[in-house]
């Protein structure tokens, strides 16, 4: 090759490589159009050539393969790229626009919550005002009540004298209609004490913020039977001396005048028990007026408990809500380091992904030079 590189007179070649058909030897021909000269090349060097020359075409019709594999590969990439980019994108919104309801949502049940609050908080007030006023009613009522039922007590017993001969008259009618009393006040008092027992019973299984309207139900309905046994029992003393009285009476009249010395000291025997009974009368209006202020005290203490259960139902739900506010800010705050991590990973995926496609450009770069290389080292070869 050297000799021939060496013997041309002229830079450019007209180069045959097909086999002569007069020749019958193994042998090419190469004619230079200037000199006439012709340079006998081997059967050898023009296989080796032929064959560089097909490995050259085969490279090259494999690189035009592998780039337009590349090409549809890269396609392929961006639309996958494109893909993932829009779905990404749908995420984020669909992601916004639920934490955009969340809060939403939450905003809402927040005033909700408030307004609710705010409404049993007033509600809850004017109860206790209400209360407040009932109670004070009620102590003016006891008291105006005791002041009368006294001035009555004394009244009653200056003008008792005046009403014994009718009372006696009517003995037999009174002793029916106490019993009947008797009779009917045992019957109401057991009605009574057995829907006591039910609207208790009832009163438990309600809320707690029915509490003060149902303690204010049970102290009416305890004052107005305490009132009731208050006016049986003078009821009771009334017609036990009238009873009394009436059998005095009796005995007078069945005595006669050989016993009307007996009944005028029985007649101050009663006298006596007039004064007694007063007294007693008065001892027992006392009692009832502590028994009534005991019980405005009680219902003082359950108002007082009732204002103190209110408060802490207060304090415990101003607790939930700070438990459930914190409970929504780690919930946030995780939320939004999920959403970090997945971008995160996002990205590091989108950066391997970058890494890989620069590295087979890089590897199909190295390869496009190497045939390239492969082709000059040919055509210098061939030269």
């Amino acid at each position: 090759m050297e000799e021939l590189r060496s013997s041309s007179p002229a830079p450019c070649l007209d180069v045959n490589l097909s086999e002569s058909p007069g020749a019958g030897k193994s042998s090419g021909i190469i004619t230079s159009p200037h000199s006439k000269t012709c340079i006998t090349v081997s059967e050898r060097d023009r296989k080796i050539a032929a064959l560089m020359l097909v490995k050259h075409r085969e490279e090259q019709e494999r690189l035009k393969l592998c780039q337009q594999e590349e090409q549809e590969r890269q396609e392929a990439r961006r639309r996958e790229e494109a893909r993932q980019a829009h779905a990404e994108k749908e995420r984020r919104r669909r992601l916004k626009q639920r934490m955009k309801h969340w809060h939403k949502e939450l905003e809402a049940r927040r005033k909700l919550r408030l307004r609710l609050e705010q409404e049993k908080a007033a509600q809850l007030q004017k109860e206790m005002l209400l209360q407040e006023n009932q109670w004070r009613k009620l102590k003016e009522v006891v008291e105006a009540q005791r002041r009368e039922k006294l001035e009555a007590a004394l009244k009653e017993a200056k003008e008792r004298k005046k009403y014994q001969e009718r009372l006696l008259r009517e003995k037999m009618e009174l002793e029916k209609r106490e019993l009947e009393k008797e009779k009917q006040a045992a019957e109401e008092k057991e009605e009574k004490a057995w829907r006591t027992r039910e609207l208790q019973e009832k009163r438990e299984r309600k809320k707690l913020q029915e509490e003060n309207h149902r303690e204010m139900l049970c102290h009416i309905l305890l004052k107005r039977q305490a009132e009731q046994k208050m006016e049986e029992d003078e009821t009771q003393k009334r017609n036990l001396l009238e009873k009394k009285l009436q059998r005095s009476a009796e005995k007078r009249a069945r005595a006669a005048e050989a016993q009307h010395r007996r009944l005028r000291e029985r007649a101050a025997v009663q006298d006596v028990q007039i004064q007694r009974a007063q007294m007693r009368a008065k001892l027992q209006s006392v009692q009832e007026l502590t028994h009534k202020q005991i019980l405005v005290q009680q219902s003082q203490r359950r108002m007082e408990r009732a204002a103190q259960n209110a408060s802490a139902l207060r304090r415990s739900r101003t607790q939930q809500r700070r438990e459930q506010s914190r409970h929504r800010q780690v919930c946030h705050q995780q939320l939004s380091e999920k959403i970090q991590r997945e971008e995160e990973a996002s990205r590091r995926c989108r950066e391997s992904y970058v890494c890989m496609k620069e590295g087979k450009r890089e590897r199909l770069q190295k390869l496009r030079e190497q045939i390239q290389e492969e082709a000059k080292n040919f055509k210098f070869f061939w030269i």
